[in-house]
């Protein structure tokens, strides 16, 4: 090989270098691009997504009604009385 084959070699290769990283650039921006885009997507309110079902955490719709119990019996949501005590009133 002489100098100018070594010459056009280093170039070659030089190019190539360079071309790569161009490339691994570009695609690190646009990798950087899509997680922002990921970030800033707007998720509707009123539906949990399906991150938030996955975690073990009851859903809204799905959290147990509280116990009601008057006198130690337990007392259905729908059928409470009236508040007002019957007893003697002074």
């Amino acid at each position: 090989m002489n100098l100018i084959d070594r010459l056009r070699s280093a170039e070659h290769q030089g190019r190539d270098a360079a071309w790569q990283s161009f490339s691994r650039a570009r695609l690190s921006l646009e990798e950087a691009q899509s997680k922002l885009r990921r970030k800033m997507r707007i998720r509707p309110s009123g539906k949990p997504s399906l991150l938030e079902s996955r975690r073990g955490e009851p859903l809204a719709s799905e959290q147990p009604q509280p116990i009601v119990s008057i006198n130690g019996e337990d007392v259905q949501p729908g059928k409470l009385e009236n508040p007002q005590r019957t007893g003697s009133a002074a």
